[in-house]
């Protein structure tokens, strides 16, 4: 019942300002960081991701939903590739924002300890029950919308040949999985700084009302 509930309270944010007002930022914040990414020999390491994973934690899978489809089309329309447009991948997006959203709204973000690695290790061992819904909320995007949606949606479109879909599939596992552990850590570094801003910002505009 409360996982279901979460959507209803995620639905109910939609009528707040300072909800729209919050994700228009980040929304911004999304399309800015598409264009900065991070080159390693094995994989690209990209930032746009903590964006959303931020919407889904602050307002939970309805509003990041909703986001994840905005995000794209706007990313379309400042990218001037409207004739590349495809519903099939807005989709994507948006499941994406819906997964962040249900995995991550409501939960308890904690501070990690950068002191030192073991203090780090410490944090985190004491507090492993929110690190693993962070670990299942990338785990699962990578699974279902990298993997399984996006592989499976380029050959229902044509861009891949439906006789490589596995070994396109595959390579994607290697890739995905393996910069996997950059993507965590970049959110456990990001989401209570964000988290503790927004209650910041907002704490203090409810004490001066």
């Amino acid at each position: 019942m409360t996982f279901f509930a979460n959507f209803k309270k995620s639905a109910l944010e939609l009528k707040s300002l300072r909800c729209l007002c919050v994700t228009a930022i980040l929304i911004s914040l999304d399309l800015a960081l598409k264009s900065v990414t991070v080159n390693l020999p094995f994989a690209k390491i990209s930032f746009a991701f903590l964006a959303m994973a931020a919407i889904g934690m602050l307002f939970g899978p309805v509003v990041a939903f909703l986001a994840g489809g905005i995000t794209d089309i706007l990313g379309m329309f400042i990218a001037q590739n409207i004739g590349a447009f495809n519903p099939l991948f807005t989709l994507v997006e948006m499941t994406g924002g819906l997964i962040y959203g249900m995995f991550l709204y409501g939960f308890a973000v904690i501070k990690p300890d950068l002191s030192g690695g073991k203090a780090f290790l410490k944090s985190v061992g004491s507090n492993w029950g929110s690190y693993v819904r962070i670990v299942l909320a990338k785990f699962t995007v990578i699974v279902v919308c990298n993997l399984i949606m996006n592989t499976s949606f380029q050959v229902i479109t044509g861009y891949i040949a439906p006789d490589v879909f596995w070994v396109k599939l595959w390579a994607r596992v290697g890739t995905n999985f393996i910069k996997m552990p950059f993507d965590v850590i970049l959110m456990l570094l990001t989401l209570f700084p964000i988290m503790a801003a927004y209650n910041r910002v907002f704490k203090r505009s409810r004490s001066a009302a």
